[in-house]
């Protein structure tokens, strides 16, 4: 194997690693919602603390991972609408909320997001 093709591989593992760390916190945080007040103060604190060191770890690699949620939907965005088949093109939605996050490595789109999409309440051309 290649120095290259070790490079490439690395990036792919530490992306997708990085990806389901994320989803892991995602679903930690909707669990949260579940427990006694006295537990889910303590697992709060945890879970911000984890998110610090997971963040601090992406910026040393070079490597982003932006959701876009209550952002404008549109095509200078690097994200693949789930729901897109329920809007328009005049609709101008929101990013309601990520199934996945970007994978940006070094500013460089590795992998798309994937988000569902809400009306956009400040959409004054009546669509």
């Amino acid at each position: 194997m290649t120095s290259g093709e070790y490079d490439e591989r690395a990036r792919v593992a530490t992306s997708q690693m990085a990806l389901d760390f994320w989803k892991l916190l995602r679903t930690s945080e909707r669990l949260m919602a579940g427990l006694p007040e006295d537990r889910r103060t303590r697992m709060a604190a945890q879970l911000r603390f984890s998110t610090s060191r997971f963040e601090a770890h992406l910026d040393s690699l070079g490597l982003t991972m932006p959701t876009f949620e209550g952002q404008v939907f549109g095509p200078e965005l690097p994200a693949v609408a789930v729901n897109a088949d329920e809007f328009g093109p005049a609709d101008d939605p929101i990013v309601d909320s990520a199934v996945e996050p970007a994978l940006i490595w070094n500013g460089r789109v590795i992998q798309p997001a994937r988000v569902m999409l809400k009306e956009n309440q400040g959409n004054v051309s009546g669509n």
